[in-house]
């Protein structure tokens, strides 16, 4: 079987690291910038709530940027936001990316669903197509086939 591989996005990445990075800026200037007699004025649980949604508003930034997709012998392991997923290559039917679709999808044995591999999407243009193309070809060779069972599209 090839090298373990890890796939990120670098789009998203940049994004969320940009992103998070303005809103703290732009949240430490417009509290300093407000008059000392205003900022008097915000009781402690105020304060806390506005850190509270500029921390909510970070992790969701860089949440997506920093999900990733490892394809080794054993499957794969995805990681989308938060959570963590390790889908075995026996359980992969196949894997489906389609014009207009931001991120590929696997396509779980027996689920209804299929789960989007956020570590791999459309703003990176041709380096994801590129990182499907070789996912498609490791399942294949996980299953020891030209090419796998199922839809791929």
């Amino acid at each position: 079987m090839t090298e373990p591989v890890t796939y990120r996005p670098r789009a998203a990445l940049r994004m969320g690291v940009s992103l998070s990075s303005s809103l703290v800026l732009a949240s430490l200037l417009g509290w300093t910038m407000t008059p000392q007699h205003i900022r008097d004025l915000f009781t402690p649980i105020q304060v806390l709530t506005l850190l509270l949604f500029l921390a909510i508003m970070i992790a969701m930034a860089l949440g997506l940027g920093l999900s990733y997709v490892r394809a080794d012998g054993d499957g794969l392991t995805f990681r989308n936001g938060v959570r963590t997923h390790v889908v075995p290559w026996a359980e992969i039917k196949a894997f489906r990316y389609r014009d207009g679709d931001p991120w590929p999808s696997v396509v779980v044995r027996g689920d209804i669903e299929q789960r989007p591999l956020l570590g791999v999407q459309r703003s990176d243009r041709d380096l994801a197509e590129e990182h499907v193309a070789d996912l498609r070809a490791r399942l294949a060779e996980a299953y020891g086939v030209d090419r796998p069972e199922g839809p791929s599209q």
